[in-house]
């Protein structure tokens, strides 16, 4: 078979794993934002910290790290990006 004359059947659908990963990287983001804003971070500033992006892409999830944990060292790091932006 050529590279060219692949077929694929039918689309299969995503496994249950799947979905129950990505609730769980929510679950991760909306802990680590609410942190954030419960210990004095604006919005307005976490937004500027995310630039577009979702809590869990711009602070990446460590092995086997749990929820609290998670949220602690996030909004650490949070703070650390915010405070070394430049002066607007």
């Amino acid at each position: 078979m050529g590279y060219h004359t692949a077929q694929f059947e039918g689309r299969q659908p995503a496994p249950a794993a799947l979905f129950a990963a990505h609730r769980l990287r929510r679950s991760y983001g909306r802990a680590a934002a609410t942190a954030a804003i419960a210990n004095g971070m604006l919005p307005s500033e976490l937004s500027e910290v995310l630039a577009g992006r979702s809590v869990v892409e711009a602070f990446p999830i460590a092995r086997r790290e749990s929820v609290d944990d998670y949220a602690d060292r996030a909004v650490a790091e949070m703070m650390v990006a915010y405070l070394s932006q430049p002066p607007a």
